[in-house]
């Protein structure tokens, strides 16, 4: 598939309104950072931080946001989403695949959030959720169990219960695992949003 891969750096870029566009209307209220986050982003050159306009025939289809964190050698997918002209085609499966590659040699994992069925309010936003995590898992990532998980995206909006994944790129058991988000989630991070709950796994 002959997907076109742009990074965003600037707020100039003609690509930056399909991407706020997309990101308004493919994640709830509860998931996402106001829009002024990624206009300060841009407008302060954080580094580590990587917006991914993602094309095909010339037509926008679909964004990236992920994030290094060189100390820990690992990578956190903050934003990922496919237009919904574009989904069931491949493309999805193609833009992970290009940001795996993006990764600096030596990255250990990286981490994702995905929703929780189990708290979803309709059977089709379960679904979805379900579909999510089987779409990582056939990615390489795995579920972290036996892990309590608060994201919050800021004061605008309440905190949300999610599950976090694991890809990893060596190997890599459900406690070091845990490590891991523990380094980014964890009171180390100083968030104290991931507690163990119960017997780790990664399936």
């Amino acid at each position: 598939m002959k997907l076109h891969i742009s990074e965003i750096t600037d707020l100039d870029d003609d690509l930056l309104l399909p991407w706020l566009d997309l990101y308004e209307t493919a994640f709830p209220p509860a998931e996402r950072m106001l829009v002024s986050f990624y206009v300060r982003l841009l407008k302060e050159r954080w580094p580590n931080h990587h917006l991914l306009a993602i094309q095909r025939g010339g037509v926008f289809v679909g964004l990236a946001h992920y994030v290094l964190i060189p100390q820990h050698k690992l990578a956190w997918l903050w934003m990922f989403a496919v237009t919904p002209e574009a989904r069931n085609h491949g493309v999805g499966t193609a833009i992970y695949g290009e940001i795996v590659r993006r990764l600096p040699a030596g990255t250990v994992a990286m981490l994702i959030e995905v929703e929780r069925p189990d708290l979803a309010s309709t059977e089709a936003e379960r679904a979805l959720a379900e579909r999510r995590i089987a779409f990582y898992r056939r990615q390489g990532a795995r579920l972290l169990e036996g892990v309590h998980y608060i994201q919050s995206v800021g004061p605008h909006q309440p905190p949300l219960p999610m599950h976090v994944m694991i890809h990893p790129f060596e190997p890599l058991d459900a406690e070091a695992a845990f490590g891991l988000a523990c380094a980014v989630f964890g009171a180390a991070a100083g968030a104290a949003s991931i507690t163990q709950i119960g017997p780790l796994a990664l399936r």
